[in-house]
């Protein structure tokens, strides 16, 4: 019964969540990194249809979806939106008006969570599936390589990948906004850290995101001469990783805030 009620609780917060950022003003950064891509892309389909060879366009979205929208666009989108979550409200002061509601403070953590990947996930979602297409239409050879080649498996995997990110970088960042008052601080170290994961010891790869969703990703890109070669970890295992790791990271939200107290003058 009470799982029941918890559930409604967090899918209420989650659409009050959405109904407040979807248009607000500091989701602005969010919409300008995920769709000026496609609309250079477009202008590029437009301009260079019938040019380049499918295998080159092959090699060039791998490179622009693994440097630009992976450890750029996403990864920083995700700390934009999901570090002020909370500490946005504690910034505005109107997190109390949640803290006096009805709702145990873990559902209201998890409800957040939710809006934030939901918001994410379907945004990138959407411009990895368009600026998937794009880059091929580029190519005279685009339909047949969706209709009868790998166009639609590679879009599948590219999709997974964009929605496991906003996953497991938005529990980060969730946890982040709640424990630091600067939350940018880590966001930097932690860039540092996932976008050079290729020149770390084989055992401390293991211990970084894009680890796993490089082994999902359909396509590798050459790391350069400084690169320590790991072998991937299998998709079967990598994706329950992912998601074990973000569900964890979660359940320690709702416990810190659990235990928070809130003190706007502090801040």
């Amino acid at each position: 019964m009470n799982m029941n009620v918890w559930v409604r609780q967090a899918l209420t917060v989650m659409r009050v969540e959405l109904q407040r950022n979807i248009l607000a003003r500091r989701w602005l950064g969010l919409y300008l990194a995920a769709f000026a891509p496609v609309f250079m892309l477009t202008i590029a389909a437009i301009r260079l249809r019938g040019g380049p060879r499918l295998s080159g366009l092959t090699t060039g979205y791998a490179v622009f979806y693994q440097t630009f929208e992976l450890r750029l666009a996403i990864f920083f989108c995700c700390a934009l939106v999901f570090s002020q979550l909370v500490r946005g409200e504690m910034v505005e002061k109107t997190l109390h008006f949640y803290m006096l509601s009805p709702v145990r403070r873990e559902v209201l953590m998890f409800g957040k969570y939710l809006a934030g990947v939901a918001g994410t996930s379907v945004i990138f979602g959407l411009t990895t599936v368009l600026t998937h297409i794009l880059v091929y239409m580029q190519s005279r050879e685009w339909q047949t390589f969706f209709l009868e080649g790998d166009g639609i498996p590679n879009t599948i995997r590219y999709l997974s990948v964009t929605v496991l990110a906003c996953m497991t970088y938005g529990a980060i960042f969730l946890l982040a906004g709640l424990l630091f008052k600067n939350p940018s601080v880590s966001a930097v170290v932690l860039a540092g850290w996932e976008a050079f994961f290729f020149v770390l010891p084989a055992t401390l790869q293991r211990f970084t995101v894009m680890h796993y969703l490089q082994s999902i990703l359909p396509v590798g890109i050459d790391m350069g001469p400084f690169a320590v070669v790991v072998d991937r970890t299998p998709a079967v295992w990598g994706i329950p990783i992912l998601v074990a790791a973000a569900a964890a990271t979660v359940w320690i939200c709702g416990q810190v805030m659990r235990r928070m107290q809130i003190t706007y003058g502090a801040d």
